[in-house]
């Protein structure tokens, strides 16, 4: 039994998964969660890969997602929540994630790329269709192998952002010094499982590749 959405959250939340026939394994391209408000604004959440949350059940992450869309930035008027990834494959924790993708290539590779390039395409869809942007993926997991692949996605996603929104939302923690993890990715919006490290987040723009603080813009407080 999983962790319950929160009471503001209207259940079952809408839900895009492959699975592959006659394995555990599945990929989840889009998780879209509407809010019991009078809202309309769409908020995307652009993450690294999916732990345990489907249509009736949720989990640490996308119980932050909710509570920020909902309470922390109340002002923006959000109505609904999107959650897709860098990885659409199911796993729960990021030291694993290499573990996942390496025994899925040695399934199917035809699945696993295909899914790759499906979920990039509804990363697009996401953007494209939103009005807001919180990026969350974290950087390249320590036990990654092909860095190069993760960077290829991240890049593009980066790309789609600044192409299609030109801002987005970064998320830190008090023990950050910047919204930047090593200058160019941005934290994991539930490091180690943690929900409470991320507490602040704040508008930048993103030109040429790189983010630059929106002056303009407030701090917001995340207080889940």
């Amino acid at each position: 039994m999983g962790i319950a959405y929160p009471s503001y959250v209207k259940v079952p939340v809408s839900c895009k998964i492959c699975r592959l026939l006659n394995t555990g394994f599945a990929s989840r391209l889009a998780l879209t969660m509407k809010l019991t408000n009078a809202y309309n604004q769409l908020i995307v959440f652009i993450l690294m890969n999916p732990s345990t949350a489907t249509q009736y059940d949720s989990d640490k992450t996308m119980n932050k997602v909710a509570h920020i869309s909902f309470v922390d930035l109340k002002e923006l008027h959000i109505g609904s929540a999107t959650v897709v990834n860098v990885y659409p494959f199911y796993q729960t924790k990021s030291s694993e994630l290499q573990t996942t993708l390496t025994e899925l290539m040695g399934v199917s590779k035809r699945f696993y790329y295909k899914q790759l390039f499906i979920n990039l395409r509804e990363v697009y869809s996401a953007i494209a269709g939103a009005d807001y942007v919180f990026l969350g993926t974290g950087g390249i997991p320590e036990h990654i192998q092909d860095k190069g692949e993760y960077n290829f996605l991240i890049n593009t996603i980066h790309s789609y952002v600044e192409t299609l929104k030109g801002t987005a939302l970064l998320g830190k923690g008090d023990k950050n010094k910047s919204y930047l993890k090593n200058g160019i990715y941005s934290y994991h919006l539930c490091p180690h499982g943690n929900p409470t490290t991320i507490n602040k987040a704040h508008f930048y723009k993103l030109r040429n590749g790189r983010f630059i603080k929106d002056n303009s813009s407030t701090e917001f407080d995340i207080s889940y």
